[in-house]
């Protein structure tokens, strides 16, 4: 047992000394992946930080236009999504937008309080900026919010003043609506220490390409079993006391010290270089280590079914490149439709996201890792079980 064990380990060390001579390990294992993490974390690190910029002409003056610019509208600022600015005039604010000044602008026109104190309709206009969609669609939400509220208070004054007999446009009814819509809300909403258990940009590029190229380097240690059968080299070695499942263990061994190596240097260099938060690193670990174990037995099963290393590694890179697409390596999830989450819910790639975002959640720990983890293994024992039962018939001499 210790003389097949000692034997794997000097075939794996044997394929890493090769793979590192021609630096075609380094190149696939970290220069890559790090590279396309940093560009992709550069071109898209910011499209999850919101920050708008409004402008307002409040041309009522109105307690309703009052409450609206800063009880409503003010809160924006308060809660730091937005700056916001005022105008004496509308064709003012309208300027700031189109000067790209601001992002959308807020216009109360006059009478705007004392319609709604009637009973009667009032329009807020929103002026938003070409290139600021998502920006002006939440000044719209602001302001239908507003009106929702409005008009439900609306319906319930003219409810009551109907059974009292009472005239809707009257002073005391105007009285109740500014009221109502200046009153403190019922319920309040406050921030609380409870955090989305998502991944940054930084860190999901960063680990999407990790698992990404984890499988090009896992499949190094099997696709060179074609390279030695063609060279004669593989037949020199089992002509000596050696069992073939002993090369096969130094085969997947130099796979797994590969991934092992890339998994290491990329996430210290993404946490030092790009700011990546990678989370707990016990459940780092647990989550990478059955990633590779994962990424070698898919890449097993694939290269069992080639003829030539060429064959092998054309079919290993494109099951990879496939699983990434499908498991969320090219998207952020968030931003894929519900049907693409329950297909990524089949590749490891999907697994190892999820598990490292689970990692992230407001006291979170290794521990959370663990069915994501354990869903891995269960991927890597079954398919590297039969890539074996299929392998084994290149590893015997001829």
């Amino acid at each position: 047992m210790l003389t097949d064990l000692r034997v794997a380990v000097l075939i794996a060390a044997k394929d890493l000394r090769q793979r590192l001579r021609d630096r075609s390990a380094i190149l696939v294992s970290i220069v890559a992946p790090l590279g396309l993490a940093i560009i992709f974390s550069g071109l898209l690190g910011n499209t999850t930080a919101f920050h708008a910029r409004y402008v307002v002409a409040n041309l009522d003056g109105g307690q309703l236009a009052t409450v609206l610019r800063k009880d409503v509208i003010g809160a924006l600022v308060t809660v730091k999504v937005a700056d916001v600015t005022d105008a004496a005039t509308r064709d003012e604010a309208i300027a700031l937008v189109t000067d790209g000044k601001a992002d959308a602008a807020f216009v109360i026109p006059a009478g705007f309080t004392a319609a709604i104190n009637a009973g009667q309709g009032a329009t807020i206009e929103i002026a938003g900026a070409r290139n600021a969609t998502l920006e002006t669609e939440v000044a719209r939400a602001v302001a239908q919010r507003f009106g929702d509220g409005v008009v439900s208070v609306q319906l319930a004054v003219a409810t009551a003043a109907h059974l009292k007999g009472a005239p809707l446009d009257g002073p005391a009814t105007g009285a109740i609506v500014t009221a109502a819509a200046a009153a403190t809300p019922a319920v309040n909403l406050t921030d609380d220490v409870a955090r989305l258990r998502q991944l940054s940009m930084a860190t999901y590029f960063s680990a999407s390409m990790a698992i990404l190229f984890l499988f090009f380097s896992a499949q190094i240690g099997i696709v060179s079993l074609f390279d030695e059968r063609r060279a004669g080299t593989l037949a020199r070695i089992l002509a000596g006391p050696i069992r073939p499942w002993s090369v096969l263990f130094g085969k997947l061994l130099a796979g797994f010290a590969m991934g092992v190596v890339s998994i290491t240097v990329l996430v210290t260099a993404t946490t030092l270089a790009i700011g990546a938060d990678w989370g707990p690193p016990l459940g780092v670990a647990l989550i990478g280590v059955t990633a590779i174990i994962a990424a070698i037995g898919i890449s097993t099963l694939v290269a069992s079914f080639a003829k030539t290393g060429e064959s092998a590694g054309a079919a290993g890179s494109a099951v990879a490149i496939t699983l990434g697409v499908l498991g969320g390596s090219f998207t952020v999830s968030s931003q894929s439709p519900d049907s693409m989450a329950t297909i990524a819910l089949f590749t490891p790639h999907g697994w190892f996201l999820r598990g490292l975002g689970e990692l992230h959640g407001a006291g979170a720990t290794a521990a959370d890792a663990l069915p994501a983890a354990g869903v891995l293994l269960a991927m890597g024992l079954a398919t590297l079980a039969l890539g074996l039962v299929r392998t084994r018939k290149l590893v015997t001499a001829r």
